[in-house]
């Protein structure tokens, strides 16, 4: 199922592998950057620019970018479509059954700051309610007392798992069109002495245009914000006290790939043996059962590799003086770069087979470096716990949304007939997080459906050059090769059918540079402890609880 070196890890300076008349072809005529290509170019695969309109250069850091073209056309159809934009129903409804493409339909609902926030909220205050339900229940009945304590208590753990999450994760979020209500009465039982400070977010803006801190958002904001949904703002409470490094502000960029949302077709009695047996050569079986029904069919990974984004000046809490100081506040790279404070990242690439980027020292930072700097804070569970923190917000987010994208892909022929393998869509996704001084839990701040892929250094290219490779490589082995069917649809359904489901456990355990949130979570790195242990049953409830809430949204 695999194609290409497992144990081989690109680098900026390595050449191109040789492409086979097997390789995987990628069609990237409808993407901007370059550092696909050249991801692409790396692990050995094809690139087909037929009827780009980018002007693509020959090489890219290093990396050599030849294509293939209508003057040398690639060895067969392409298998991977990479485009930059967001996709619609029909588009999905248009994929070969062998083709897999690079978004899921309606991706809006976590990727687009308004609806993923409103969302959210909506699902804090349906819970809430049910909570309420739950303890008036409790306390009215008398009968059955320790059959009710226990399900209180198993209820209690699920609630507070849930709590924690939109009560930490979550900021306070409302709609400058449809909450501005709700908002008024946030701020009217706000009970600190000092007034709290608002960051007013564009719904579909990027690189900090357009964000402000304000301590009046209602009057701040403009008349198309409050009625045209073109201009549809979040206003979010600010976070005051973030973690600090260096006394700067910073974000985390991590890079969040969802492979599946779909449960894979039944298997046959031997199909399922044979999956088992797989499971067992990578370290013992975990049950289908142990994973929540609404759940069962999420796969989900967070990359090891991503981006520390420092303010390049020192913190202070927002003021009425400070609050339009936006490289205090904003630690958006865009925001900050041309300041004569910004220090490029001091990336080390003596080791062309170094396994990370790491840069320790400047504006912009390995994940590496924070991983060092929270270990020596000398906190209980130190990095791994923090790290497992986040990638439970980042799980619960998804599953915010997942019911959508299931809807929006079974509508698409995306999960019946030659395509009932539900693989046609993945997605790389940037999720942007901060973490709070306090506990280091995490605070998500926005979700990007296609996270910048420039590349202004050799930093940028070594870390973005490796989440693409290992992307592209992760999605291979749920693609079998082209050799295999040559686009003829049912040899193709009889092969996702056949014996090599059961080989993707043998990637299960060390997906590439990746780890595994879901199903199972699974850090991959050696690291033990409490932090390294699969979902605990509170957890899944929570899990499955959030997917059957969102059920009630539309």
């Amino acid at each position: 199922m695999h194609h290409g070196d497992e144990s081989a890890h690109p680098t900026a300076s390595a050449t191109p592998a040789a492409a086979s008349s097997d390789s995987v072809v990628v069609d990237c005529h409808r993407t901007r950057y370059h550092v696909v290509r050249a991801a692409v170019r790396l692990i050995g695969w094809v690139v087909d620019d037929t009827d780009t309109q980018e002007t693509v250069p020959a090489t890219f850091h290093g990396v050599s970018l030849v294509s293939h073209t209508c003057a040398a056309p690639a060895p067969h159809a392409a298998q991977v479509l990479w485009v930059d934009k967001s996709v619609v129903r029909s588009t999905v409804a248009g994929l070969a059954c062998h083709q897999r493409l690079n978004h899921f339909a309606a991706m809006n609902v976590i990727a687009r700051k308004a609806q993923l926030f409103r969302r959210l909220m909506q699902l804090s205050r349906l819970h809430a309610e049910a909570d309420d339900t739950r303890r008036r229940r409790g306390s009215s009945s008398s009968s059955c007392a320790d059959l009710i304590d226990g399900l209180t208590t198993a209820a209690a753990a699920v609630s507070s798992s849930l709590k924690h999450f939109f009560d930490v994760s979550v900021p306070p979020s409302y709609s400058s069109i449809t909450e501005l209500g709700r908002l008024a009465a946030f701020q009217r039982e706000w009970v600190a002495s000092q007034p709290p400070y608002f960051i007013i977010k564009p719904n579909t803006g990027c690189e900090g245009r357009g964000i402000r801190i304000t301590a009046t958002p209602e009057a701040d904001l403009s008349e198309a914000e409050r009625a045209d949904r073109k201009s549809e703002c979040v206003v979010q409470l600010y976070v005051d006290r973030p973690l600090l490094m260096g006394g700067r502000k910073f974000d985390l960029r991590l890079y969040v790939l969802l492979l599946s949302v779909v449960p894979q077709p039944p298997q046959s009695r031997s199909r399922r043996a044979a999956a088992a047996a797989a499971d067992d050569d990578v370290g013992g079986a975990r049950a289908v059962e142990d994973v929540p029904r609404d759940v069962r069919g999420v796969e989900l990974y967070v990359h090891r590799e991503g981006l520390v984004r420092l303010c390049v000046e020192p913190y202070a809490p927002p003021t009425e003086v400070n609050c339009r100081d936006a490289r205090r506040h904003l630690s958006n790279y865009a925001v900050n770069r041309d300041s004569a404070l910004y220090v490029p990242p001091n990336h080390d690439d003596g080791d062309a087979a170094a396994p990370q980027a790491v840069a320790v020292e400047g504006s912009k930072r390995s994940l590496a470096a924070l991983a060092a700097f929270i270990d020596s804070l000398g906190t209980a569970g130190g990095w791994p716990r923090v790290r497992r923190s986040i990638d439970e917000c980042i799980a619960l987010t998804i599953l915010s949304g997942v019911e959508v994208l299931r809807r929006e892909l079974i509508g698409a022929g995306g999960a019946r007939g030659y395509r009932a393998d539900g693989r046609g869509c993945f997605e790389l996704l940037g999720f942007d997080v901060m973490l709070r001084e306090a506990d280091l839990r995490p605070v998500l701040m926005e979700v990007n459906h296609s996270p910048s892929l420039f590349c202004d250094t050799a930093f940028d290219f070594s870390v973005k050059s490796t989440v693409l490779a290992d992307t592209l490589r992760l999605v291979a082995t749920r693609m079998p090769p082209w050799a295999h069917h040559e686009g003829d649809p049912q040899r193709y359904a009889a092969r996702m059918a056949g014996a090599a489901t059961a080989q993707w456990g043998q990637h299960a355990e060390a997906p590439f540079g990746f780890r595994a949130v879901l199903p199972h979570y699974a850090p991959g790195d050696g690291a033990g402890g409490a932090a390294a242990q699969d979902w605990h049953p509170e957890e899944r409830a929570a899990q499955q609880r959030l997917v059957e809430l969102s059920k009630r949204l539309p």
